[in-house]
């Protein structure tokens, strides 16, 4: 990836989308990014059991995606907006202590970011993927 600045995880981290969820990035370099969600009580409830329901893994894709497009900002970007999730729920997430999800930029135009990413279980399995496209604000 081209050189594109650096995002503040400590920062974003600290930001109450990332907080109020459970969210906290672990890596974060240009194109991609490692977080993971601490699994609490309310994240539960996918199909009426104790697995971490499926609004909760939406949730964890926007800030997982967010956060890889947020690493391929350039000087003239100032912020950006979700322009499509397309998420695939491959297995009952189940999990104790904390969910792991990855993601990758695929492209990155003028103003638009395209991403896949991967929610894994504590087990290391692939429970959820998702493709999504972001649009990137830019200084007019």
């Amino acid at each position: 990836m081209e050189n594109y600045r650096p995002i503040n995880t400590k920062a974003w981290n600290q930001g109450s989308f990332y907080q109020w969820a459970g969210i906290e990035i672990i890596e974060a370099h240009a194109g991609e990014v490692r977080l993971v969600l601490h699994v609490q009580d309310h994240h539960r409830g996918g199909g009426g059991t104790q697995a971490i329901n499926g609004g909760i893994v939406a949730y964890m894709f926007d800030a997982l995606l967010g956060t890889c497009a947020g690493t391929v900002w350039d000087e003239n970007t100032i912020g950006q907006v979700t322009i499509t999730l397309n998420i695939q729920y491959l297995a009952m997430l189940q999990a104790e202590k904390q969910v792991v999800g990855v993601a990758h930029v695929t492209k990155r135009g003028k103003a638009t970011v395209f991403m896949t990413g991967e929610i894994y279980d504590e087990q290391g399995e692939v429970c959820a993927s998702c493709t999504g496209i972001y649009r990137l604000r830019q200084k007019k």
